[in-house]
Protein backbone atom coordinates (compact mmCIF):
# COMPACT_ATOMS: atom_id res chain seq x y z
CA UNK A 1 0.00 0.00 0.00
CA UNK A 2 1.32 3.47 -0.95
CA UNK A 3 2.29 5.82 1.84
CA UNK A 4 -0.48 8.16 2.91
CA UNK A 5 -0.03 11.79 1.82
CA UNK A 6 1.19 14.37 4.31
CA UNK A 7 -1.61 16.72 5.37
CA UNK A 8 -1.03 20.05 7.09
CA UNK A 9 -4.05 21.58 8.79
CA UNK A 10 -3.83 25.36 9.15
CA UNK A 11 -5.94 27.45 11.51
CA UNK A 12 -5.92 31.19 10.81
CA UNK A 13 -7.31 33.19 13.71
CA UNK A 14 -7.66 36.69 15.13
CA UNK A 15 -9.38 37.49 18.43
CA UNK A 16 -11.15 34.12 18.49
CA UNK A 17 -10.72 33.27 22.17
CA UNK A 18 -14.32 32.03 22.39
CA UNK A 19 -13.96 29.45 19.61
CA UNK A 20 -10.33 28.61 18.84
CA UNK A 21 -9.94 25.90 21.49
CA UNK A 22 -12.81 23.89 20.04
CA UNK A 23 -11.10 24.04 16.66
CA UNK A 24 -7.70 23.05 18.02
CA UNK A 25 -9.13 20.06 19.88
CA UNK A 26 -10.97 18.96 16.76
CA UNK A 27 -7.69 18.84 14.84
CA UNK A 28 -5.73 17.12 17.57
CA UNK A 29 -8.42 14.43 17.75
CA UNK A 30 -7.84 13.42 14.12
CA UNK A 31 -6.71 9.83 13.75
CA UNK A 32 -4.33 10.28 10.84
CA UNK A 33 -0.66 9.27 11.01
CA UNK A 34 0.87 11.95 8.71
CA UNK A 35 -0.50 15.28 9.92
CA UNK A 36 1.12 18.59 10.80
CA UNK A 37 -0.80 21.39 12.49
CA UNK A 38 -0.01 25.10 12.09
CA UNK A 39 -1.85 27.90 13.89
CA UNK A 40 -1.40 31.37 12.38
CA UNK A 41 -2.62 34.26 14.53
CA UNK A 42 -3.04 37.88 13.47
CA UNK A 43 -1.82 39.56 16.67
CA UNK A 44 -4.86 38.78 18.80
CA UNK A 45 -5.47 40.86 21.93
CA UNK A 46 -8.33 38.94 23.54
CA UNK A 47 -6.64 35.87 25.02
CA UNK A 48 -6.53 33.77 21.86
CA UNK A 49 -2.76 33.43 22.15
CA UNK A 50 -3.01 32.19 25.72
CA UNK A 51 -5.15 29.34 24.48
CA UNK A 52 -2.82 28.59 21.56
CA UNK A 53 0.21 28.51 23.87
CA UNK A 54 -1.59 26.04 26.11
CA UNK A 55 -1.38 23.52 23.26
CA UNK A 56 2.15 24.46 22.20
CA UNK A 57 3.64 20.97 22.60
CA UNK A 58 0.92 19.47 20.39
CA UNK A 59 1.31 21.95 17.53
CA UNK A 60 3.84 21.63 14.74
CA UNK A 61 4.20 25.40 14.67
CA UNK A 62 2.40 28.57 15.64
CA UNK A 63 3.02 32.26 14.95
CA UNK A 64 1.44 35.61 15.69
CA UNK A 65 2.17 38.50 13.33
CA UNK A 66 0.42 41.31 11.45
CA UNK A 67 -1.00 40.50 8.03
CA UNK A 68 -2.87 42.12 5.18
CA UNK A 69 -6.06 40.13 5.53
CA UNK A 70 -7.10 36.51 5.82
CA UNK A 71 -5.74 35.39 2.45
CA UNK A 72 -2.37 36.98 3.16
CA UNK A 73 -2.22 35.06 6.45
CA UNK A 74 -3.18 31.87 4.60
CA UNK A 75 -0.40 32.41 2.05
CA UNK A 76 2.14 32.95 4.82
CA UNK A 77 0.99 29.87 6.70
CA UNK A 78 1.11 27.79 3.51
CA UNK A 79 4.71 28.84 2.87
CA UNK A 80 5.62 27.94 6.45
CA UNK A 81 3.97 24.52 6.02
CA UNK A 82 6.22 23.85 3.03
CA UNK A 83 9.28 25.05 4.94
CA UNK A 84 8.50 22.85 7.93
CA UNK A 85 7.92 19.72 5.88
CA UNK A 86 10.76 20.38 3.46
CA UNK A 87 8.45 19.65 0.52
CA UNK A 88 5.48 21.11 -1.32
CA UNK A 89 4.18 17.61 -2.03
CA UNK A 90 1.62 17.81 0.72
CA UNK A 91 -2.04 18.74 1.16
CA UNK A 92 -3.26 21.80 3.05
CA UNK A 93 -6.59 22.21 4.80
CA UNK A 94 -7.60 25.60 6.22
CA UNK A 95 -9.77 25.09 9.28
CA UNK A 96 -10.86 28.51 10.51
CA UNK A 97 -11.24 29.27 14.21
CA UNK A 98 -14.78 28.27 15.17
CA UNK A 99 -15.02 25.53 12.54
CA UNK A 100 -14.32 21.90 13.34
CA UNK A 101 -14.07 18.46 11.79
CA UNK A 102 -17.32 16.46 12.02
CA UNK A 103 -15.51 13.39 13.38
CA UNK A 104 -12.00 12.15 14.20
CA UNK A 105 -11.49 10.19 10.98
CA UNK A 106 -12.10 12.88 8.35
CA UNK A 107 -8.51 12.95 7.07
CA UNK A 108 -8.30 9.16 7.07
CA UNK A 109 -11.60 8.97 5.20
CA UNK A 110 -10.49 11.40 2.49
CA UNK A 111 -6.97 10.15 1.92
CA UNK A 112 -7.75 6.46 1.94
CA UNK A 113 -10.08 6.79 -1.05
CA UNK A 114 -8.59 4.53 -3.71
CA UNK A 115 -10.45 6.27 -6.52
CA UNK A 116 -8.61 9.55 -5.95
CA UNK A 117 -5.36 10.04 -7.89
CA UNK A 118 -3.34 12.19 -5.50
CA UNK A 119 -0.53 12.56 -8.04
CA UNK A 120 -2.78 14.38 -10.52
CA UNK A 121 -5.21 16.18 -8.25
CA UNK A 122 -4.51 19.70 -6.99
CA UNK A 123 -7.74 20.44 -5.13
CA UNK A 124 -10.40 18.28 -3.48
CA UNK A 125 -13.68 19.84 -2.41
CA UNK A 126 -15.91 18.33 0.25
CA UNK A 127 -19.27 19.11 1.77
CA UNK A 128 -20.17 21.35 4.71
CA UNK A 129 -22.40 20.77 7.70
CA UNK A 130 -24.07 24.11 8.47
CA UNK A 131 -24.82 24.02 12.18
CA UNK A 132 -27.71 26.18 13.31
CA UNK A 133 -26.94 28.37 16.30
CA UNK A 134 -30.35 27.67 17.77
CA UNK A 135 -29.38 24.06 18.41
CA UNK A 136 -31.88 22.80 15.86
CA UNK A 137 -29.38 20.51 14.17
CA UNK A 138 -27.36 20.93 11.01
CA UNK A 139 -27.89 21.06 7.25
CA UNK A 140 -25.62 19.29 4.76
CA UNK A 141 -24.38 21.45 1.91
CA UNK A 142 -22.88 19.31 -0.87
CA UNK A 143 -20.19 20.59 -3.23
CA UNK A 144 -21.30 21.51 -6.74
CA UNK A 145 -20.06 19.70 -9.88
CA UNK A 146 -16.58 20.79 -11.01
CA UNK A 147 -17.87 22.11 -14.33
CA UNK A 148 -19.72 24.99 -12.64
CA UNK A 149 -16.36 26.66 -11.95
CA UNK A 150 -16.45 28.91 -15.06
CA UNK A 151 -19.61 30.44 -13.52
CA UNK A 152 -19.21 30.07 -9.73
CA UNK A 153 -17.19 28.22 -7.08
CA UNK A 154 -17.78 24.49 -6.82
CA UNK A 155 -17.02 24.48 -3.09
CA UNK A 156 -15.88 26.66 -0.21
CA UNK A 157 -12.19 27.12 0.58
CA UNK A 158 -13.06 26.05 4.14
CA UNK A 159 -14.08 22.62 2.84
CA UNK A 160 -11.25 22.04 0.39
CA UNK A 161 -7.92 20.25 0.45
CA UNK A 162 -5.30 22.09 -1.63
CA UNK A 163 -1.93 20.80 -2.82
CA UNK A 164 0.77 23.03 -1.38
CA UNK A 165 2.56 23.37 -4.73
CA UNK A 166 -0.39 25.38 -6.13
CA UNK A 167 -1.67 27.07 -2.97
CA UNK A 168 -1.24 30.77 -3.69
CA UNK A 169 -4.15 33.14 -3.07
CA UNK A 170 -4.30 36.25 -5.25
CA UNK A 171 -4.55 39.23 -2.90
CA UNK A 172 -6.16 41.31 -5.65
CA UNK A 173 -9.36 39.50 -4.62
CA UNK A 174 -9.82 40.18 -0.87
CA UNK A 175 -13.05 38.14 -0.68
CA UNK A 176 -12.84 35.89 -3.73
CA UNK A 177 -9.25 34.65 -3.85
CA UNK A 178 -10.33 31.06 -3.23
CA UNK A 179 -12.57 31.18 -6.31
CA UNK A 180 -9.74 32.73 -8.32
CA UNK A 181 -7.59 29.71 -7.42
CA UNK A 182 -10.30 27.23 -8.44
CA UNK A 183 -10.81 29.12 -11.70
CA UNK A 184 -7.08 29.19 -12.48
CA UNK A 185 -6.62 25.48 -11.83
CA UNK A 186 -9.67 24.59 -13.91
CA UNK A 187 -8.50 26.59 -16.93
CA UNK A 188 -4.75 26.09 -16.64
CA UNK A 189 -4.48 22.48 -15.49
CA UNK A 190 -7.86 21.17 -16.57
CA UNK A 191 -10.99 19.59 -15.16
CA UNK A 192 -9.11 16.54 -13.87
CA UNK A 193 -6.95 18.62 -11.49
CA UNK A 194 -10.00 19.13 -9.24
CA UNK A 195 -12.56 16.76 -7.81
CA UNK A 196 -15.32 16.64 -5.24
CA UNK A 197 -16.26 14.17 -2.53
CA UNK A 198 -19.87 14.13 -1.47
CA UNK A 199 -19.24 13.86 2.28
CA UNK A 200 -19.02 16.54 5.00
CA UNK A 201 -15.44 17.48 5.88
CA UNK A 202 -16.13 20.52 8.07
CA UNK A 203 -18.77 21.83 10.47
CA UNK A 204 -19.49 25.57 10.27
CA UNK A 205 -21.89 27.81 12.13
CA UNK A 206 -24.86 28.97 10.05
CA UNK A 207 -24.41 32.59 11.11
CA UNK A 208 -20.94 32.62 9.54
CA UNK A 209 -22.57 32.21 6.13
CA UNK A 210 -25.11 34.94 6.95
CA UNK A 211 -22.27 37.34 7.72
CA UNK A 212 -20.60 36.59 4.39
CA UNK A 213 -23.84 37.38 2.55
CA UNK A 214 -23.51 41.00 3.68
CA UNK A 215 -20.58 41.27 1.24
CA UNK A 216 -22.47 39.52 -1.56
CA UNK A 217 -22.31 42.36 -4.07
CA UNK A 218 -18.57 42.84 -3.53
CA UNK A 219 -17.98 39.10 -3.89
CA UNK A 220 -20.02 39.03 -7.12
CA UNK A 221 -17.88 41.84 -8.50
CA UNK A 222 -14.70 39.92 -7.68
CA UNK A 223 -16.07 36.76 -9.27
CA UNK A 224 -16.81 38.72 -12.46
CA UNK A 225 -13.26 40.07 -12.35
CA UNK A 226 -11.92 36.52 -12.23
CA UNK A 227 -14.20 35.40 -15.06
CA UNK A 228 -13.23 38.34 -17.28
CA UNK A 229 -10.14 36.36 -18.29
CA UNK A 230 -12.41 34.36 -20.63
CA UNK A 231 -14.83 36.61 -22.52
CA UNK A 232 -18.37 35.34 -23.12
CA UNK A 233 -21.80 36.85 -23.75
CA UNK A 234 -22.93 35.32 -20.47
CA UNK A 235 -20.19 37.30 -18.70
CA UNK A 236 -21.37 40.54 -20.40
CA UNK A 237 -24.96 39.91 -19.30
CA UNK A 238 -23.92 39.12 -15.72
CA UNK A 239 -21.60 42.12 -15.58
CA UNK A 240 -24.31 44.61 -16.60
CA UNK A 241 -26.81 42.98 -14.27
CA UNK A 242 -24.33 43.37 -11.40
CA UNK A 243 -23.25 46.88 -12.45
CA UNK A 244 -26.71 48.39 -12.71
CA UNK A 245 -29.00 46.22 -10.56
CA UNK A 246 -26.68 44.98 -7.80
Amino acid sequence: MAELPLVTVITVCHNDADTVERTICSVLDQQYPRMNYVVWDGCSTDGTLDIVKRYDEHLTYWASEPNNGTYDAMNRAARKAVELAGTDQQWLFFLYAGDRFPHEKVLAQVFSKERLDFDILKMIGGGVLREKGSGEGSLFEAPKPIDVIPMEPAFDVASSFIRADVCRFDLDYPLGADYALQYELYHELGHDSLTIIDVPVVVMQEEERDARLLNQRIVKGEYLGVQSQHFSWRWVKEYFRWRFFG
